[in-house]
C-alpha cells in the first residue's frame, strides 16, 4: 500500500539540543506530533525538525511561548 502525503506543519531548529528539547515539551503536553528528519524543501543547521498536523500548529506556538522552546519556523509541507 503506497504512502499518503498529507499536509504538516514542520519545525525546524538550529540544533538538536532544541529538537530534543522541543519533543519533550509536545510529549508532556500531550501535543500531537513527532520528530523527522529534517526535509529538504528546508534549509536548517540541524537535521531533525518536528512534524504535527496544520490544526496543532496554534497550540505549539503557545507552547512553545510559554515553555521558551527555540525555533527557527514553521513550514506548511505535504509529506
Amino acid at each position: 500500500m503506497p504512502h499518503r502525503r498529507s499536509r504538516k506543519a514542520v519545525v525546524s531548529f538550529a540544533s538538536t539540543h532544541a529538537a530534543m528539547a522541543c519533543e519533550s515539551a509536545c510529549h508532556e503536553a500531550g501535543l500531537a506530533g513527532r520528530i523527522i528528519p529534517t526535509p529538504v524543501a528546508i534549509r536548517a543547521d540541524c537535521g531533525l525538525a518536528w512534524a504535527m498536523p496544520p490544526e496543532a500548529r496554534a497550540d505549539f506556538e503557545a507552547l512553545a511561548q510559554a515553555r521558551g522552546l527555540v525555533y527557527d519556523a514553521i513550514y506548511d509541507l505535504e509529506l
